[in-house]
């Protein structure tokens, strides 16, 4: 693309991403207008607003869902599969630096590592992400905490740094219910939902940490 490095053109574009993540943007119109700057996101995944997303290196494949609060760094890629919940403000971080002398700690050049959250995945609210990591299939990750290496599938892991703590099973397990044994509702219409979940699933999903 003409006149990419240009510094103009690249403050235009982080002005032009700021907007789009911006409560402005309807849904719909967020992943339309991210693919238009070069993302690849698949038309029915749905980033909500409030996000702040640096560079448009993201793809994200069908019926994939990331909720209110989401920033991604943009130093590196950042790469979402299918079927994958994302809860309230993942942090995406792909750019650190190497550990200096003790005069200087902080290497000024930066070491890049693209982040992966593959098939299935249940990502829970404030959780961060650090450079290089792959959260392997089927993975549920527990409300605030910090993934600083890749795991295993189908795993649950929580803590800072997460740790598995057990595996998880294959094959869907019961619906969530109240003491009365009533199925706890989704907390979203169906229209609000766009992107976050199929007609077939609506009203059947898990949604503790959306």
């Amino acid at each position: 693309m003409p006149f990419v490095n240009n510094p103009l053109v690249n403050y235009l574009r982080k002005l032009s991403l700021a907007y789009i993540g911006s409560e402005l943007i309807p849904v719909q119109m967020r992943t339309k207008l991210l693919n238009i700057l070069g993302a690849k996101l698949d038309p029915t995944a749905t980033i909500w607003p409030d996000c702040h997303i640096r560079s448009t290196d993201i793809s994200m494949g069908e019926e994939s869902f990331i909720n209110v609060g989401f920033f991604f760094d943009g130093t590196a890629s950042f790469s979402v599969g299918k079927n994958v919940r994302v809860g309230q403000f993942l942090r995406i971080i792909t750019g650190t630096h190497d550990i200096g002398p003790s005069s200087h700690r902080c290497i000024i050049e930066a070491v890049h590592g693209d982040v992966v959250i593959e098939d299935g995945c249940w990502i829970g609210a404030n959780v961060t992400i650090l450079p290089g990591v792959t959260v392997g299939q089927g993975c549920v990750v527990g409300a605030n905490s910090l993934l600083n290496a890749s795991t295993e599938p189908n795993g649950l892991y929580v803590g800072t740094p997460a740790r598995r703590i057990r595996d998880l099973p294959l094959t869907a397990v019961p619906p969530q219910t109240t003491r009365n044994g009533e199925k706890i509702p989704a907390p979203f219409p169906p229209l609000q939902r766009t992107g976050a979940t199929s007609r077939k699933s609506v009203g059947t999903e898990k949604t503790a940490s959306d």
